[in-house]
Protein backbone atom coordinates (compact mmCIF):
# COMPACT_ATOMS: atom_id res chain seq x y z
CA UNK A 1 0.00 0.00 0.00
CA UNK A 2 1.53 3.45 -0.69
CA UNK A 3 2.07 6.28 1.77
CA UNK A 4 -0.85 8.00 2.74
CA UNK A 5 -0.76 11.80 0.92
CA UNK A 6 -0.73 14.72 3.02
CA UNK A 7 -4.50 14.80 1.12
CA UNK A 8 -5.19 11.54 2.23
CA UNK A 9 -4.43 12.80 6.03
CA UNK A 10 -7.06 15.60 5.88
CA UNK A 11 -4.12 17.99 5.55
CA UNK A 12 -5.65 21.04 3.30
CA UNK A 13 -2.97 24.04 3.18
CA UNK A 14 -4.35 25.83 5.65
CA UNK A 15 -3.85 22.67 7.91
CA UNK A 16 0.36 22.29 6.49
CA UNK A 17 0.58 25.73 7.59
CA UNK A 18 -0.52 25.12 11.11
CA UNK A 19 1.68 21.69 11.30
CA UNK A 20 5.15 22.39 10.14
CA UNK A 21 5.08 26.12 10.00
CA UNK A 22 3.45 27.13 12.90
CA UNK A 23 3.81 24.03 14.28
CA UNK A 24 7.40 24.79 13.88
CA UNK A 25 7.24 28.41 14.03
CA UNK A 26 8.61 29.31 10.85
CA UNK A 27 9.30 28.88 6.96
CA UNK A 28 11.38 30.56 4.74
CA UNK A 29 10.19 33.59 3.06
CA UNK A 30 12.63 35.29 1.02
CA UNK A 31 10.98 37.42 -1.85
CA UNK A 32 7.31 36.40 -2.52
CA UNK A 33 6.85 38.50 -5.75
CA UNK A 34 3.48 39.54 -4.34
CA UNK A 35 3.19 43.65 -5.27
CA UNK A 36 2.06 45.55 -1.90
CA UNK A 37 -1.74 45.82 -1.22
CA UNK A 38 -2.90 48.88 0.42
CA UNK A 39 -3.10 47.72 3.79
CA UNK A 40 -0.40 45.51 4.06
CA UNK A 41 3.13 46.77 4.91
CA UNK A 42 6.04 45.57 3.06
CA UNK A 43 8.53 43.05 5.41
CA UNK A 44 10.47 45.49 7.81
CA UNK A 45 14.30 45.17 7.19
CA UNK A 46 16.18 44.07 10.23
CA UNK A 47 17.68 46.95 12.18
CA UNK A 48 21.85 47.56 11.10
CA UNK A 49 23.88 49.59 12.95
CA UNK A 50 25.95 49.76 16.61
CA UNK A 51 23.93 48.70 19.77
CA UNK A 52 22.00 51.67 20.85
CA UNK A 53 23.21 51.70 24.89
CA UNK A 54 20.85 54.69 25.74
CA UNK A 55 17.90 52.65 23.84
CA UNK A 56 14.63 51.80 24.96
CA UNK A 57 15.82 49.19 27.12
CA UNK A 58 18.78 50.33 28.34
CA UNK A 59 20.03 48.58 31.67
CA UNK A 60 17.27 46.30 31.31
CA UNK A 61 17.97 42.26 31.98
CA UNK A 62 16.24 40.15 29.29
CA UNK A 63 16.37 36.58 29.16
CA UNK A 64 15.45 34.61 26.33
CA UNK A 65 15.09 30.51 25.80
CA UNK A 66 15.23 29.56 22.65
CA UNK A 67 17.32 31.98 21.05
CA UNK A 68 20.05 29.90 18.65
CA UNK A 69 17.78 30.66 15.60
CA UNK A 70 14.23 31.90 14.35
CA UNK A 71 12.07 34.07 16.55
CA UNK A 72 14.40 33.93 19.20
CA UNK A 73 17.34 35.00 17.66
CA UNK A 74 15.55 37.49 16.07
CA UNK A 75 14.34 39.14 19.50
CA UNK A 76 17.79 38.59 21.56
CA UNK A 77 19.46 40.90 18.44
CA UNK A 78 16.78 43.65 19.00
CA UNK A 79 16.42 43.48 22.30
CA UNK A 80 20.34 43.83 22.57
CA UNK A 81 20.37 46.81 19.77
CA UNK A 82 18.02 48.70 22.34
CA UNK A 83 20.47 48.39 25.36
CA UNK A 84 19.71 45.72 26.62
CA UNK A 85 21.59 43.13 28.75
CA UNK A 86 20.37 39.88 26.77
CA UNK A 87 21.26 36.33 28.79
CA UNK A 88 19.89 33.54 26.12
CA UNK A 89 19.97 29.58 26.04
CA UNK A 90 19.41 27.19 23.16
CA UNK A 91 20.44 23.36 22.55
CA UNK A 92 22.91 24.20 19.74
CA UNK A 93 26.30 25.26 21.13
CA UNK A 94 27.93 26.42 17.77
CA UNK A 95 25.01 28.66 16.89
CA UNK A 96 24.52 29.84 20.51
CA UNK A 97 28.17 31.27 20.58
CA UNK A 98 28.21 32.63 17.18
CA UNK A 99 24.95 34.60 18.00
CA UNK A 100 26.54 35.88 21.08
CA UNK A 101 29.77 36.94 18.89
CA UNK A 102 27.47 39.14 16.87
CA UNK A 103 25.76 40.50 18.81
CA UNK A 104 28.53 41.84 20.33
CA UNK A 105 30.34 42.51 17.69
CA UNK A 106 27.39 45.35 16.90
CA UNK A 107 28.10 46.78 20.29
CA UNK A 108 25.54 44.49 22.39
CA UNK A 109 25.59 43.04 25.51
CA UNK A 110 24.68 39.16 25.25
CA UNK A 111 25.77 36.06 26.98
CA UNK A 112 24.63 32.30 25.76
CA UNK A 113 24.12 29.67 27.68
CA UNK A 114 23.57 26.09 26.79
CA UNK A 115 20.44 24.58 28.06
CA UNK A 116 17.37 22.67 27.25
CA UNK A 117 14.07 23.61 28.35
CA UNK A 118 12.78 20.25 28.48
CA UNK A 119 14.90 19.74 31.75
CA UNK A 120 14.24 21.03 34.65
CA UNK A 121 17.50 21.01 35.93
CA UNK A 122 18.95 23.30 32.94
CA UNK A 123 16.51 25.55 33.43
CA UNK A 124 17.42 26.37 37.07
CA UNK A 125 20.68 26.50 36.39
CA UNK A 126 20.30 29.18 33.10
CA UNK A 127 17.46 31.43 35.44
CA UNK A 128 19.99 30.96 38.23
CA UNK A 129 22.62 32.05 36.11
CA UNK A 130 21.81 35.37 34.58
CA UNK A 131 20.56 36.19 38.08
CA UNK A 132 24.16 35.59 39.07
CA UNK A 133 25.48 37.61 36.26
CA UNK A 134 23.10 40.34 36.46
CA UNK A 135 21.96 40.55 39.72
CA UNK A 136 17.93 40.64 38.44
CA UNK A 137 15.39 39.52 35.00
CA UNK A 138 13.40 42.04 34.24
CA UNK A 139 12.18 40.65 31.06
CA UNK A 140 11.68 36.69 29.96
CA UNK A 141 10.71 35.65 26.68
CA UNK A 142 9.86 32.00 26.99
CA UNK A 143 9.93 31.15 23.61
CA UNK A 144 11.57 27.73 23.13
CA UNK A 145 9.64 25.03 21.22
CA UNK A 146 9.57 22.31 18.62
CA UNK A 147 7.35 20.82 16.31
CA UNK A 148 5.15 17.48 16.23
CA UNK A 149 7.59 14.82 14.72
CA UNK A 150 4.85 14.00 12.41
CA UNK A 151 1.99 14.60 10.55
CA UNK A 152 -1.03 12.15 11.39
CA UNK A 153 -4.37 11.29 12.88
CA UNK A 154 -4.43 11.43 17.17
CA UNK A 155 -4.47 7.47 17.21
CA UNK A 156 -1.49 6.91 15.10
CA UNK A 157 0.30 9.44 17.11
CA UNK A 158 2.89 8.13 19.71
CA UNK A 159 2.56 9.09 23.49
CA UNK A 160 6.47 9.15 23.58
CA UNK A 161 6.38 11.57 20.68
CA UNK A 162 3.56 13.26 22.32
CA UNK A 163 5.55 13.64 25.96
CA UNK A 164 8.30 15.04 23.73
CA UNK A 165 6.18 17.79 22.16
CA UNK A 166 4.73 18.52 25.58
CA UNK A 167 7.87 18.36 27.76
CA UNK A 168 9.70 20.79 25.88
CA UNK A 169 6.74 23.87 24.24
CA UNK A 170 4.39 23.65 27.41
CA UNK A 171 6.66 22.06 30.19
CA UNK A 172 9.52 24.22 29.08
CA UNK A 173 7.25 27.25 30.03
CA UNK A 174 6.16 25.80 32.77
CA UNK A 175 9.62 25.34 34.56
CA UNK A 176 10.45 28.74 32.94
CA UNK A 177 8.09 30.81 34.81
CA UNK A 178 8.49 28.42 38.22
CA UNK A 179 12.15 29.79 38.04
CA UNK A 180 11.79 33.05 36.63
CA UNK A 181 9.00 34.59 39.30
CA UNK A 182 10.79 34.06 42.55
CA UNK A 183 13.56 36.41 41.15
CA UNK A 184 10.46 38.98 39.84
CA UNK A 185 8.99 39.07 43.03
CA UNK A 186 12.14 39.64 44.81
CA UNK A 187 12.79 42.67 42.74
CA UNK A 188 8.66 43.31 43.06
CA UNK A 189 8.13 43.44 39.40
CA UNK A 190 8.67 41.90 36.04
CA UNK A 191 7.30 41.24 32.68
CA UNK A 192 7.28 37.50 30.92
CA UNK A 193 6.29 36.66 26.73
CA UNK A 194 5.74 33.11 26.08
CA UNK A 195 5.95 31.87 23.12
CA UNK A 196 2.31 30.21 22.14
CA UNK A 197 1.18 29.86 18.37
CA UNK A 198 -2.27 30.30 16.39
CA UNK A 199 -2.24 26.81 17.00
CA UNK A 200 -3.29 28.07 20.41
CA UNK A 201 -6.42 29.70 19.31
CA UNK A 202 -7.92 27.10 16.99
CA UNK A 203 -7.59 23.09 16.70
CA UNK A 204 -5.31 22.04 13.20
CA UNK A 205 -6.17 18.45 12.15
CA UNK A 206 -2.82 15.70 12.34
CA UNK A 207 -0.60 17.70 15.05
CA UNK A 208 -2.27 16.84 18.02
CA UNK A 209 0.96 17.34 20.13
CA UNK A 210 2.11 20.78 18.95
CA UNK A 211 -1.75 21.78 18.76
CA UNK A 212 -2.92 20.76 22.42
CA UNK A 213 0.82 21.51 23.41
CA UNK A 214 0.56 25.47 22.38
CA UNK A 215 -3.09 25.26 23.79
CA UNK A 216 -1.41 24.52 27.35
CA UNK A 217 0.95 27.66 26.91
CA UNK A 218 -2.44 29.84 26.23
CA UNK A 219 -3.75 28.45 29.49
CA UNK A 220 -0.67 28.59 31.52
CA UNK A 221 -0.02 32.21 30.37
CA UNK A 222 -3.60 33.08 31.70
CA UNK A 223 -3.24 31.14 35.04
CA UNK A 224 0.22 33.01 35.76
CA UNK A 225 -1.25 36.74 34.71
CA UNK A 226 -3.93 36.49 36.79
CA UNK A 227 -1.67 34.89 40.30
CA UNK A 228 0.71 37.63 39.63
CA UNK A 229 -0.83 40.79 38.00
CA UNK A 230 -1.06 42.08 41.66
CA UNK A 231 2.75 41.95 42.20
CA UNK A 232 3.23 43.72 39.31
CA UNK A 233 4.27 40.51 37.23
CA UNK A 234 2.75 41.47 33.63
CA UNK A 235 2.57 37.96 31.59
CA UNK A 236 1.51 37.40 27.81
CA UNK A 237 1.77 35.00 25.13
CA UNK A 238 2.71 35.64 21.30
CA UNK A 239 0.76 33.69 18.99
CA UNK A 240 3.00 33.57 15.63
CA UNK A 241 1.59 31.74 12.30
CA UNK A 242 3.80 31.13 9.49
CA UNK A 243 7.25 33.13 10.11
CA UNK A 244 10.17 32.91 8.32
CA UNK A 245 12.43 30.72 10.16
CA UNK A 246 14.26 26.98 9.59
CA UNK A 247 11.50 25.12 10.66
CA UNK A 248 9.04 26.33 7.92
CA UNK A 249 11.65 25.55 5.62
CA UNK A 250 11.80 22.17 6.81
CA UNK A 251 8.28 22.23 6.80
CA UNK A 252 7.58 23.26 3.11
CA UNK A 253 10.23 20.80 1.87
CA UNK A 254 8.52 17.98 4.03
CA UNK A 255 5.19 18.82 2.65
CA UNK A 256 6.22 20.31 -0.93
CA UNK A 257 4.18 23.77 -1.02
CA UNK A 258 6.16 26.79 -1.61
CA UNK A 259 5.88 30.61 0.01
CA UNK A 260 3.54 31.47 -2.40
CA UNK A 261 1.07 28.96 -1.53
CA UNK A 262 1.19 28.99 2.19
CA UNK A 263 0.74 33.04 2.09
CA UNK A 264 -2.43 32.69 0.34
CA UNK A 265 -3.97 31.74 3.61
CA UNK A 266 -3.03 35.07 5.58
CA UNK A 267 -4.95 38.04 4.87
CA UNK A 268 -0.87 39.69 4.29
CA UNK A 269 -0.28 37.69 1.40
CA UNK A 270 2.95 37.08 2.47
CA UNK A 271 5.56 35.28 5.42
CA UNK A 272 6.09 37.06 8.55
CA UNK A 273 9.56 37.84 8.92
CA UNK A 274 11.05 37.20 12.57
CA UNK A 275 12.35 40.82 13.23
CA UNK A 276 8.19 41.64 13.31
CA UNK A 277 7.48 38.63 15.73
CA UNK A 278 10.25 40.13 17.75
CA UNK A 279 9.29 43.55 17.65
CA UNK A 280 5.49 42.20 18.96
CA UNK A 281 7.55 40.76 22.01
CA UNK A 282 9.23 43.99 22.42
CA UNK A 283 5.88 45.85 22.29
CA UNK A 284 4.57 44.19 25.21
CA UNK A 285 7.63 44.29 27.23
CA UNK A 286 7.51 47.85 27.09
CA UNK A 287 5.59 50.87 28.85
CA UNK A 288 3.04 50.66 26.07
CA UNK A 289 1.52 47.65 26.72
CA UNK A 290 1.26 48.09 30.98
CA UNK A 291 -3.28 46.84 30.43
CA UNK A 292 -2.39 44.23 28.10
CA UNK A 293 -2.78 41.15 30.72
CA UNK A 294 -2.87 37.66 29.93
CA UNK A 295 -3.58 37.60 26.74
CA UNK A 296 -2.73 35.44 23.50
CA UNK A 297 -1.58 38.36 20.68
CA UNK A 298 -2.40 37.18 17.15
CA UNK A 299 0.82 38.34 15.29
CA UNK A 300 0.17 35.75 12.11
CA UNK A 301 -0.68 38.75 9.65
CA UNK A 302 -4.58 38.38 10.05
CA UNK A 303 -4.99 34.02 9.78
CA UNK A 304 -7.21 33.98 13.14
CA UNK A 305 -9.16 36.65 11.54
CA UNK A 306 -10.76 34.84 8.70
Amino acid sequence: MPDPTPSDLGLTRRNIIAAGTIGAAGLAATAIGTPARANTQEPPDPATGRANPRGRFAGKVVLVTGATSGIGKATAYEFAREGARVFFCGRRTELGQRNQQEIRDFGGDATYMRADVSSERDVRAFVDACVRRHGRIDIAFNNAGIESPKAAPLHEQTLADFERVWRTNTAGVFVSMKYEIPHMLRQRGGIIVNTASISAEVGFATISPYNSSKHGVASLTKVAALEYAERNIRVNALAPGAVDTPMLRRAAEAFGVTYEQIAQDYPIKRIVEPVEMARVVMWLASDDATAVIGTDIDASGGFLTG
